[in-house]
């Protein structure tokens, strides 16, 4: 029996909507750092690399992973992503690991390594591989600049719009570092939506790779919205 994964969304995130007031960005914040000794460190990131492209003066950067809302009222943590956790570094070659210093909840920290499955063109015969695909880059930036905003504005924000520029080819095997922060000033009224921003760079010259800019909507204040206009007289 194939399972209706779309119905069993919908399903669920109705379940969660009554308990919308218990999944505040503090608790999530929270849970995450709590947790942080036993978040994903990554399958292919060189384990010897991590603290040397992470060292900064007045930094604690701690590692925390992706959670997301359960009906019991609990977090869960989101070990199967397209572009994050096991699964994807294995098959889909994008391997990312997320960083957050507590002193800065709007910004967010990562390492990522593109690995073959991510190349643009392979060929196993010849021995040939290109650089990672624009594809590939470009979930990844979509993926940490709707992950920020989940420790300083709201769970249930989602990517409305996005754009990204790719600014020169990205390096298979090699680990670089992403950066995203929630734009100051964005937060519309209500928190409905804001502004995110992402950035993907070599970590021993600086050079920037690719740039991100999201508009992130919150899904269950736009289904409200949309609710109280459908009773409003006309």
């Amino acid at each position: 029996m194939i399972m209706d994964v779309n119905a069993a969304a919908g399903n669920f995130m109705d379940e969660v909507y009554p308990l919308r007031s218990e999944f505040s960005s503090e608790r999530y914040l929270a849970h995450a750092l709590q947790n942080s000794e036993s978040a994903y460190r990554g399958t292919t990131i060189p384990e010897e690399e991590v603290d040397g492209l992470l060292s900064a003066p007045d930094t604690n950067y701690r590692p925390i992973s992706k959670y997301y809302p359960s009906p019991s009222g609990g977090l869960e943590e989101v070990k199967h992503s397209f572009v994050s956790g096991p699964c994807a570094a294995e098959h889909r070659g994008t391997d990312v690991v997320y960083y957050l210093d507590d002193q800065k909840p709007r910004y967010l920290f990562g390492l990522v390594r593109f690995g073959l499955p991510a190349s643009s063109v392979r060929l196993p015969l010849l021995g040939y591989a290109a650089s990672a695909h624009g594809g590939a880059v470009e979930a990844v930036l979509d993926d940490v600049t709707g992950t920020v905003v989940r420790h300083c504005e709201s769970l249930f924000m989602a990517t409305a719009s996005f754009t990204c520029k790719l600014r020169k080819p990205c390096p298979l095997n090699t680990t670089l570092l992403l950066k995203a922060q929630v734009v100051d000033g964005s937060v519309t009224k209500g928190g409905l939506s804001c502004t995110t921003t992402g950035t993907l760079y070599e970590p021993k010259t600086g050079v920037v790779i690719a740039t991100a800019e999201a508009k992130m909507v919150d899904f269950f204040k736009l289904r409200e919205k949309a609710t109280m206009s459908a009773y409003a007289p006309a």
